[in-house]
């Protein structure tokens, strides 16, 4: 007699991992049939809010070269279960940082976390004399050889290695007329190797042979921080 509807559906509601559904169907003589459909799994549910484990402490701290390695984060589910969990946002470089733990459960339901931490830079002192600093241009004979003199400290812990310094570069600048100059009161001889010593960097740095020329000399450390000096070539 064929069908008296051409489909029958069942449903569920809840959550659980034994749900079942029934649905009835009729033909057009008037006869009927019932199909259960057993064993349905649902979750709707987050997973519990993962944790972090290790990694930088939330709202910690900490002076760039010791930041805690990155954490990992686990958590749990009691309907589908704990399939995973990821952690990003982690960094070492000076700065804010902020992390997310993102757990997912085998229905692909997330849950996450955040934790926030800070990363300082390094405290960077000098150039000291015979350099002049805060923009003051020094006036150098072309071809002399500079003392540049400086100390680096990771919180309180004062720096020795010269694998601390990153660069010292130099570029050349327009001549700024108006800037205030002094005279570099003593040279250097001898090599250009960075070395520490007598309590300080020492990096004896040969001037270019270009009378008449600004530079803008940079000494830039690790963490990303630097020192600037201006020099005018007699």
């Amino acid at each position: 007699s064929g069908p008296a509807t051409p489909t029958a559906s069942g449903s569920t509601s809840g959550e659980g991992s034994a749900l079942s559904a029934t649905a009835s169907c009729s033909d057009l003589a008037g006869n009927s049939a019932t199909a259960t459909q057993t064993g349905i799994k649902v979750d709707q549910t987050a997973p519990a809010i993962p944790a972090f484990v290790g990694g930088p402490d939330a709202n910690a701290s900490y002076v760039f070269g010791s930041v805690p390695a990155a954490p990992t984060c686990t958590s749990t589910d009691a309907l589908s279960g704990f399939a995973s969990c990821t952690v990003a946002g982690y960094g070492t470089s000076v700065g804010s940082h902020s992390m997310t733990a993102t757990a997912l459960d085998v229905a692909g339901n997330d849950a996450t976390a955040t934790r926030d931490y800070t990363v300082l830079a390094w405290t960077l002192t000098g150039f000291f004399q015979p350099v002049d600093m805060n923009g003051i241009y020094n006036t150098v004979k072309n071809g002399s050889t500079v003392p540049l003199k400086f100390r680096v400290f990771a919180g309180a812990t004062e720096l020795t290695d010269v694998s601390a310094v990153s660069s010292l570069k130099y570029v050349q600048i327009s001549c700024t007329g108006t800037a205030p100059t002094d005279e570099i009161e003593a040279t250097a001889t001898g090599g250009t190797v960075l070395r520490y010593g007598d309590g300080q960097f020492i990096y004896n740095w040969k001037t270019p042979s270009t009378p008449g020329k600004c530079l803008r000399l940079t000494m830039t450390t690790l963490d990303g921080s630097s020192l600037v000096a201006y020099f005018k070539l007699k």
